[in-house]
């Protein structure tokens, strides 16, 4: 039997991440949720997950770019695919997220969605990133 893939998840909205992960764990993933990028961290040293799903606007509007970079900066979890789902250019029309996204200084993600998100094509893009 295949192992199932394991999914971090970071986001300070606990409603999005509880629906968020019955979706996801229906379609054949295991997934641990955190609220703050602390935890995160933390989580981190338990077990390696093969994806982390990440928000922008947490404790700050910058957090989660913060924890990406430093994420990205660690030899452990440097590797680890990210994808980032944002509300970002839904409260900062201006910013076009989608011109930062890839950027290996500044934001380092594999993938990102705008919030909010269909259920079917956050799948699409969890498959496209972890290659199946």
């Amino acid at each position: 039997m295949k192992e199932r893939k394991l999914i971090l998840m970071l986001d300070d909205d606990r409603t999005f991440l509880e629906a968020t992960k019955l979706v996801l764990e229906g379609s054949g993933y295991r997934v641990v949720t955190t609220v703050d990028p602390d935890s995160c961290f933390e989580k981190l040293k338990e077990e390696k997950p093969d994806l982390i799903i990440l928000d922008v606007m947490m404790v700050s509007d910058s957090s989660g770019f913060d924890v990406c970079r430093d994420l990205k900066r660690n030899p452990e979890t440097k590797d680890i695919p990210i994808l980032m789902l944002t509300a970002v250019d839904q409260k900062y029309p201006t910013f076009n997220f989608a011109s930062a996204a890839g950027d290996e200084a500044w934001l380092p993600v594999d993938d990102f969605i705008d919030k909010p998100v269909e259920a079917n094509v956050l799948i699409e893009h969890i498959k496209r990133v972890l290659h199946e």
